[in-house]
C-alpha cells in the first residue's frame, strides 16, 4: 500500500520524520484524517492531538500533542508544524504543573504593568501557560 512522507516539527525539535499510512491531524474546524493521495490542504490549529499511525494494519500508532501552528498536505506529503509539541508518552505532569505554576506567578506579578516589553512578555506566557494546561488535561492531570 501507498504511503505518505511526514515530518512533525516545532521550531526546537522535530518530533518525528519517517513514512506513515495514515494521520489524524487537528485543525481548527476538527480533527481530518489523511491517506495516500489526499488533495492539497493547508491548515491551522491551536491544540490538539495527532495521531500518526505507521504501519498499515494500525498496531503501530503515535500521538503527539500539538498547540499553534499549521499542517500541509501536498503529493503524500504531510508537514506539521507547531510553537510546541511532545510525544503524548512524554508528558511530565509533575513537571508541567509546576511549571504552570511559576508561569501563573510570573503573570500575577506583570499584570498591571504598563510597558511594551512588558505586554509582549505577558502574551508569551500566557501562550506558555495555555500549552501547559494543554498538557495537563491531555494526560488527566488537574492544571
Amino acid at each position: 500500500m501507498a504511503s505518505i512522507l511526514c515530518t512533525v516539527a516545532t521550531p526546537t525539535r522535530e518530533l518525528f520524520s519517517g513514512e506513515i499510512h495514515y494521520a489524524s491531524v487537528p485543525s481548527i474546524e476538527g480533527s481530518y484524517g489523511v491517506l495516500p493521495g489526499h488533495e492539497m490542504l493547508v491548515a491551522l490549529y491551536t491544540g490538539g492531538l495527532l495521531t500518526l499511525q505507521i504501519d498499515e494494519a494500525g498496531t503501530d500508532k503515535r500521538e503527539y500533542l500539538v498547540f499553534n501552528g499549521a499542517s500541509e498536505i501536498i503529493q503524500d506529503r504531510l508537514t506539521v508544524l507547531g510553537r510546541y509539541g511532545i510525544p503524548v508518552d512524554e508528558i511530565k505532569a509533575d513537571e508541567v504543573s509546576a511549571r504552570a505554576s511559576e508561569l501563573r506567578s510570573t503573570i500575577a506579578d506583570l499584570e498591571g504593568k504598563d510597558n511594551a516589553q512588558v505586554a509582549v512578555d505577558l502574551e508569551a506566557y500566557r501562550k506558555e501557560l495555555e500549552w501547559c494546561e494543554l498538557e495537563l488535561r491531555t494526560v488527566g492531570a488537574q492544571a
